[in-house]
């Protein structure tokens, strides 16, 4: 059986999730939590759900900006590299995914009905990362202690690979139908290995590493190794 983490015990606990070491206010281009009147068990509880996610996981209010965010987001977001924030709220590395990024976000946050925005995931390119990074975004809560009645948040989920990730390999078999070599080949470029370098550590060769990824397209119905990256990550993780 798996230990729950604790939640949060204290306001400076609190406030270390919201804007993590580091990060500054909105005026510096950090995070600026707007917590003052958000009731104490509110926060805690929230801090402790996000803290429950095991990858990145913010939550945003309809002005793009970080409201509430785990470690593993802090950590990410302090990278600055494919994802930051900005004195507009959240922004890409690139204009067009910040325009991308953003649609998904206002579409989460003003039609929470219709559940994830069928654009999400969203992959991030960055410069000094081994890896893109995934973004998928969704519905959050509605928090009537910020900004008003009604307020309505999206939840942005951030996977980053270099970061670490333990892929099960039997659910890959079990949902997929793949065989044990082609679990582990696609656990590897998962995790964001090159095909090269995941054919390298199975002590395949790089053609039986691409027949195996062949038939994992086929198995998974996808077509690009992105592609299948990204359903892998949603699927498994």
């Amino acid at each position: 059986m798996t230990n729950l983490p604790p939640p949060p015990a204290s306001d400076e606990e609190r406030s270390n999730i919201c804007r993590g070491p580091g990060l500054g206010s909105a005026q510096e281009g950090g995070l600026a939590p707007s917590s003052a009147g958000a009731p104490p068990d509110v926060m805690v509880a929230l801090s402790y759900g996000l803290e429950l996610v095991r990858h990145g996981a913010v939550l945003v209010a309809a002005d793009f900006h970080p409201q509430l965010a785990n470690r593993a987001a802090l950590a990410i977001l302090q990278k600055r590299d494919g994802i930051s924030v900005a004195l507009t709220g959240l922004v890409a590395d690139r204009a067009s995914d910040t325009r991308l990024l953003r649609q998904l976000l206002h579409e989460a946050l003003v039609s929470p009905e219709a559940g994830e925005p069928k654009n999400s995931p969203m992959t991030l390119e960055r410069k000094m990362s081994h890896s893109s990074l995934i973004v998928r975004v969704m519905p959050g809560p509605g928090l009537e202690c910020w900004q008003g009645p009604e307020q309505r948040t999206a939840l942005l989920k951030l996977y980053d690979r270099d970061m670490g990730l333990v892929v099960d390999e039997k659910a890959l078999i079990s949902l997929y139908g793949l065989t044990r070599g082609e679990a582990a080949l696609a656990a590897k470029l998962v995790e964001g290995k090159s095909i090269e370098d995941a054919a390298g550590e199975l002590h395949i060769s790089t053609h039986t590493a691409r027949t195996h990824l062949k038939r994992i397209f086929m198995k998974t119905d996808t077509h690009r190794q992105p592609e299948f990256v990204v359903r892998m990550l949603l699927s498994v993780l």
